[in-house]
């Protein structure tokens, strides 16, 4: 019976097999013989990549038209469900605004850092799971909680904090949230990031140089807090740890996804994780580089101890699993217990169950636009107000140019909602990209009464780097050097851009987030209407002493 709960007895090999893997899902819509191909090779789960898949996918057989929206997956994903032995897990990062056209965008981690609040991570987690089932998903790579870094961009605003206890508490909240919405949650990247180790996995060889003792006394902590707290899956990070495996692979250091030290004698055996173990993409430079052959990668991920490859992309690879249990190069017990974990996991959130449906409609949009409010109010910060300007007093501002500094043009073109907000106050609001001249700002400075210097950094956002650069940091030769008396600077992404870039600001206040609501926060805190209650979630950087 397609879909019905199964035990490991009752799963072939090759069914088995399947569901330790995780595909693509445009590779499953562009394909015209998707019952025949499932019949053969029954894959276990899938995951979403939202802007790969609406540009190439085409639907029509399955919603009746091309509607890009929550619906257009939840509707694809239910067929897809029909065809399977086993319900399967459908996985995703947090949803982000592209994904879908009527999906809002939720806050980020860091402004829940900001709020301190218990409450409220438990329903950041809630509204997450929702928002995920939405589009027919049922496993969220969140929360993330490797220390985040001022050197490393895919570590840059991650996390809710970078405090042990905090981190541990608020990430706990989030994943209860999460999983009482049926939705899988997922600690990651273990065994987490160096602070001090600024390259990035998805492009090279990253390692965490962390003693055995501090790796214990910070991260290993943590992680050890997530599996006490019954987390559902953890994702393994493609970065080298020498203080538990010193093994090489030629001259780099072995990542921690092919590491049996790393994943089955440390994360499984001694910190006694019996949840599923998936692992971070496996097409990043950091790991498929170190393997670059497919087939030998597959047999040395699973021998690893990883229960769910993420990003599988060869169509045979039943084929070639199969292959290395008759030929002895796995163990059909290693495949048993990754598929005994994986069924275990689908069964807690009851996959074999009909499930009530989530829909995108106005009521949910409404809610997390409401909860999107109360914790941007509770999280705006105040880095500094050096002459003790705030709250400005509205009636004397008639003019206020905004100029965005960012590497992302959707971040600018999300300014439309300050702009509003101050046009609601009565305010002319001018909007710009960058400044490249002292007579720019000078005019500037002559035209406006309140001068806005927005700057938006964020993972990967520009890739690869977590700083401005060429145009985007031409801005800061000029920005404060005219009307500084009158200038604000705001980060919507990054805390770490203050000590950066924006320390000439007399006034600095960090929003965490470009959602319209953290903006309308903004503008409701410098003239008063609401406190600033929120606490920078990230201890203030200096100097690099490591």
């Amino acid at each position: 019976m397609k879909n019905g709960k199964k035990s490991l007895s009752q799963l072939t090999l090759r069914e088995k097999i399947g569901q330790t893997a995780l595909m693509q899902m445009s590779w499953f819509m562009n394909r015209t013989d998707l019952s025949e191909y499932l019949s053969r090779n029954p894959i276990g789960n899938v995951w979403h990549n939202g802007n790969y898949a609406m540009n190439t996918a085409n639907l029509t057989n399955v919603t009746g038209g091309t509607l890009r929206d929550s619906e257009y997956y939840r509707k694809w994903m239910k067929e897809l469900r029909k065809l399977l032995p086993v319900p399967p897990f459908i996985g995703l990062d947090p949803l982000a605004p592209g994904f879908a056209t009527n999906i809002p965008e939720i806050v980020k981690a860091p402004a829940v850092g900001a709020t301190n609040s218990d409450k409220l991570a438990f329903e950041y987690g809630k509204i997450h799971g929702q928002s995920i089932k939405s589009v027919g998903g049922n496993f969220l790579w969140a929360p993330v909680v490797d220390t985040p870094s001022r050197f490393n961009s895919v570590a840059t605003m991650r996390a809710m904090s970078d405090e042990t206890k905090k981190l541990c508490d608020l990430s706990l909240s989030m994943i209860k949230g999460v999983q009482e919405e049926g939705v899988a949650a997922t600690a990651k990247h273990f065994p987490g990031y160096d602070q001090c180790e600024y390259r990035d996995s998805h492009f090279s060889p990253a390692y965490n140089h962390s003693t055995k003792e501090q790796w214990w006394e910070k991260q290993g902590k943590v992680f050890q807090s997530m599996i006490d707290g019954g987390v559902c899956s953890i994702m393994i990070g493609h970065f080298g740890f020498p203080a538990f495996d010193d093994s090489k692979l030629g001259k780099n250091y072995r990542p921690a996804t092919i590491s049996r030290k790393i994943i089955t004698e440390l994360l499984k055996e001694e910190m006694g994780f019996k949840g599923v173990v998936v692992t971070d993409a496996i097409d990043m430079a950091g790991l498929a580089a170190a393997f670059p052959d497919e087939e030998d990668l597959f047999v040395e991920l699973l021998n690893a101890g990883n229960d769910l490859l993420l990003n599988v992309k060869r169509y045979d690879y039943i084929d070639i699993i199969e292959r290395a249990v008759n030929n002895g190069r796995i163990s059909e017990d290693r495949i048993d217990d990754a598929c005994s974990r994986i069924l275990r996991i689908k069964e807690k959130l009851g996959l074999f169950e009909s499930r009530e449906e989530v829909v995108m409609d106005e009521a949910l949009q409404s809610k997390i636009s409401e909860l999107n409010r109360i914790i941007s109010e509770n999280a705006i910060t105040l880095e500094c107000d050096t002459a003790l300007k705030l709250p400005l007093n509205p009636d004397a501002i008639h003019n206020v140019a905004i100029i965005c500094s960012t590497h992302r043009e959707m971040a600018f073109e999300s300014l439309v909602h300050m702009k509003n907000a101050f046009e609601k106050r009565g305010m002319n609001v001018h909007l710009q990209r960058r400044i490249s001249s002292y007579e720019e700002i000078a005019e500037l400075d002559k035209e406006n009464d309140l001068l806005i210097y927005a700057g938006y950094l964020a993972p990967h956002a520009p890739m690869g780097a977590s700083s401005f650069y060429d145009e985007e940091c031409e801005t800061f030769f000029f920005a404060f050097t005219k009307g500084a008396d009158k200038s604000i600077g705001i980060s919507l992404g990054s805390p770490y851009v203050y000590y950066d870039f924006y320390q000439n600001s007399d006034i600095f206040i960090h929003l965490y987030s470009m959602s319209r609501e953290s903006q309308e926060a903004f503008v409701k805190a410098i003239f008063g209407e609401i406190p600033f209650k929120g606490v920078m979630p990230y201890i203030k950087p200096g100097p690099r002493t490591e």
